[in-house]
């Protein structure tokens, strides 16, 4: 009997440090998941932070582009030497909701009707009048100085005339910086719009060799 005592108690406490190791072992191992989870909760939380960070800019230069800036290319002659085919340009789109054209701005333009961005000098603004005589530029029939004509091709420039003509409200006349090369208001674009300015063309970033501000 009392052999029986010692064996019971002693099987008690065999079955104690089981359960209290059992216990033990539960605790280790809720840890281990508790820590894995939150380290695991921790990349996802980091990963969630990276994709909204990147969201929003993917948003915020769709923004840009649409309402702001945009780059275009140049394509064609028509405005050297000032611009050459290929140039990346960048054009400032919101200067049109804060400033108006100027003479000399160099602007893009998308006519309604034609599915092509052109390019230009704007050389004149509503309301005044524009003639050409032997190459020279009137504007309201005072000579201009146009500096950033190609000088080696003023006297080719010389058999160009164009006849005097009033440009109407809310539209400017434009010409290439190529006068002997040019698709604008003298040949086929009319009078521009003032809504059918995109922006105003504001440098060359592209190539690197070029890259200026646009004057």
């Amino acid at each position: 009997m009392k052999k029986w005592r010692l064996y019971r108690k002693f099987y008690k406490k065999i079955i104690y440090y089981e359960k209290r190791t059992y216990r033990q072992d539960e605790n280790r191992r809720n840890h281990h998941l508790k820590t894995k989870l939150k380290s695991t909760q921790k990349k996802k939380s980091t990963w969630i932070e990276w994709g909204k960070s990147i969201l929003f800019a993917i948003i915020g230069v769709a923004m840009i582009k649409t309402f702001v800036f945009a780059p275009f290319v140049v394509e064609g002659a028509s405005m050297q030497p000032s611009l050459l085919n290929n140039d990346r340009i960048v054009v400032n789109k919101i200067m049109m909701e804060f400033s108006s054209v100027k003479y000399g701005d160099v602007v893009v333009i998308k006519k309604p009707d034609d599915p092509k961005y052109y390019v230009k000098r704007v050389i004149g603004l509503p309301n005044d009048t524009i003639k050409v005589e032997n190459g020279i530029l009137y504007i309201n029939n005072k000579e201009q100085k146009e500096g950033y004509l190609d000088h080696t091709l003023l006297e080719e420039y010389k058999q160009l005339n164009y006849t005097e003509t009033e440009i109407p409200s809310h539209k400017v006349f434009v010409m290439g910086d190529n006068r002997l090369n040019s698709i604008d208001s003298r040949t086929g674009l009319g009078d521009i719009d003032v809504s059918s300015i995109v922006g105003k063309a504001e440098f060359v970033f592209y190539p690197f060799n070029r890259v200026r501000i646009i004057n």
